[in-house]
Parts: structure tokens; sequence; C-alpha cells
């Protein structure tokens, strides 16, 4: 680890938020990650998973950047920066300042959330990380729920009968809560779409710690439609990993797949045009 170098980085309103880039000693290659804090979770990520994949894309030549939300960790809460405006704000001094021209942004929760905003107003993302993001229940869900209680006791039987009408209510997707920043569900579609039409390739995993969400591989392609084949788009679900990635043998599952994943990006994007490294593409909504 002697030839990763990390250096604090300010940003933001008044260069009042910090985060930390990591590269390596050899000159850069590839799109930079960008890695929101999640939840309450500090820059480091969960069990400083952010940390870890950072040195493994940096023995690379890869660059990461990692920093705090607004009112997470150690940045303060500032009137009129959220997180978007705090991450936009981060491309901008990454591209400014530490010659980072394109970007691939996202994480866990909430950071995933955050990462599709900043990549349907910003053209020089060109991959997100999708990891227990967006999703909608569907007929899949609600198959995938109906037949694991099929197979529990019959005690169970009754109260899934008592429950299905509720269950059919529900059956046409699920819209955000307060907690996840989502679009309806025929907005993400469309946005989805749009993100495919402009080359932006995503990497999905599910979890099995996100069963209120996501319970059946079908949901993804029912939830978005027919741009999910494109070639550029890959999902996993992992119905035997939590949300925060706890066990160590899932963690390095997580960190082996994101860094072979950004190692093709890396062999495969060229780099971003010089017409399209302006900041704002256009408003999400």
């Amino acid at each position: 680890m002697s030839r990763i170098k990390k250096q604090l980085v300010t940003f933001g309103p008044d260069r009042r938020l910090t985060g930390v880039l990591t590269r390596g000693a050899a000159p850069s290659r590839g799109p930079t990650l960008v890695l929101p804090s999640a939840g309450l979770q500090p820059r480091s990520g969960p069990f400083r998973l952010h940390v870890e994949l950072g040195e493994r894309l940096a023995a690379h030549g890869m660059d990461s950047f990692r920093f705090d939300v607004p009112g997470v960790g150690e940045a303060p809460r500032l009137k009129g920066a959220d997180g978007r405006v705090a991450a936009l704000a981060a491309l901008e001094v990454l591209a400014t300042e530490h010659d980072c021209s394109d970007f691939v942004i996202g994480g866990v929760c909430s950071a995933a959330d955050l990462g599709w905003n900043v990549a349907l107003q910003d053209a020089r993302v060109r991959a997100v990380l999708m990891l227990d993001g967006i999703g909608f229940n569907g007929p899949w869900f609600h198959y995938a729920r109906n037949l694991d209680r099929l197979r529990r006791l019959p005690r169970e039987w009754r109260r899934m009968l008592r429950d299905a009408p509720k269950h059919l209510r529900d059956s046409e997707g699920f819209e955000a809560t307060d907690v996840r920043d989502w679009p309806s569900h025929a907005q993400a579609r469309q946005q989805f779409a749009e993100l495919v039409d402009r080359g932006v390739h995503q990497m999905w995993i599910y979890t099995g710690g996100y069963t209120d969400r996501f319970l059946h591989p079908r949901q993804f392609r029912w939830a978005f439609g027919e741009p999910t084949r494109d070639p550029r788009v890959a999902m996993r679900y992992w119905p035997d990993c939590d949300h925060t990635f706890f066990a160590r043998a899932h963690r390095d599952r997580l960190l082996g797949t994101v860094e072979e994943w950004m190692l093709k990006l890396a062999n495969t994007l060229t780099p971003c045009p010089e017409d399209r490294r302006e900041p704002a593409l256009h408003s999400q909504r």
C-alpha cells in the first residue's frame, strides 16, 4: 500500500466539505469512482468498504473519491446544500483541479439514490453503482414472497390469505418512502431508458437484506423494461448477503465484483468528449 496516495480535497460552499481522493503512484486510468456516504455511515463506508475499494482500485492506477454528504460524519449541515449539491460540487472540483474527466458514482442505499440523481444531471457521469438501489415490488415480488410462505407451516397460510387483498392492491409497484429519494415507477423507467440511450453503464446489486423491496431477479426487468437487456447494464441478486455486507466473505465478493467492473470500464470507455464536459446536463425532473 506504500504506493497509494491519499489526499484531502475540499469542495462545496466556502470549501467546507471534505473528501478523500485515493490514487496510485502511476498516471490515472479510467473513470474516477465517487462514493458518497450512505445513511449515517461516514465516508469510509460500512465496515470500511469504501477505503478497501479505493485501495484496490489505486493498485490498478484508478482513482476514487469518498466524501461525507452534508450533515453526516465530519460534514457540517449547510444551508441550501444537500447531497446532490455536494456531489455535483465534488465532481466539479475533481474535474477542474485534479484532472478527473469521467466519473462513476453510487454506493449502498441512499448513496445509490444520490448517484442516480447526479447521473441524470451531469454528462460526465459514465456509470452508476447501484447497491440496493431503486426497486419496485410488482408481481414477481409477490410471487416470490407467497412462494416462500407456502413452504412454511400451515399456520402461516392463514396470514397469507388474510393479507392477500393488500398484496394485490400493492402489486403495481412501490412508491418511494420519505427515507429514499426515488422517482415514481413511470419516471424511473423513463430515466433508466434515458441513461441507457446516453451510454451510461450500470451495475445493480440487490441483496437479501432488501426483502421489503426485492425478492426475485425478474423484478428488475419488470421494473425498468426492455433497456435492461442492454449490454452496458448488469444486475446481480445476492439473497445470502445483508444490506451492509457485514460478513467478510460477502464484502470480498462485492469488492471483487466492483473491481472487475471498474477495470472493464477502464478498458472500454473512451474519454468523455469535450462538448460533454460541462457539468449541468439538464434538470432531473
